[in-house]
């Protein structure tokens, strides 16, 4: 994803960091989260199962988000990898992109995986990130 693309919390991830989605990952952002299980409750004087309350609220939703960081030497890419591990250090990913115009997603950082792929000038791994809410997308939290 080239500039313009792809922001987290605010900055052009790009521009910033040289970091992009891999293939999967604007799929992976865009997959419906899971609906919650309902209550329910079996009673023996009764056929079936009673359903209690909404039967549609979103589940916390758990995603793994295939990225990479890409620059053009071996210090510029040290350099821009730092400050995105920085980044993720604040806990909170508010990640948007150009195809969905004013939605958010509003994500914790959970942990990052060891690079799958690595040169001196660029690094593929995958963000395991966790949507406590995934019913908001507005752009405040």
């Amino acid at each position: 994803m080239p500039a313009g693309e792809l922001t987290i919390n605010g900055k052009d991830a790009y521009t910033t960091w040289g970091l992009s989605l891999e293939e999967t990952g604007l799929s992976k952002l865009m997959t419906p989260a899971p609906h919650k299980e309902p209550v329910q409750n079996k009673n023996m004087a009764m056929n079936g199962t009673k359903i209690v309350g909404a039967v549609n609220l979103k589940d916390v939703r758990t995603v793994s988000l295939p990225v990479h960081i890409t620059a053009p030497n071996k210090s510029t890419f040290l350099s821009r990898y730092a400050s995105f591990c920085a980044e993720l250090d604040t806990g909170r990913l508010d990640i948007s992109t150009k195809y969905e115009p004013g939605k958010v997603y509003h994500f914790i950082y959970e942990d990052c995986q060891q690079f799958s792929e690595f040169m001196l000038e660029m690094a593929k791994f995958t963000l395991s990130l966790t949507e406590p809410d995934p019913s908001n997308h507005s752009a405040q939290v």
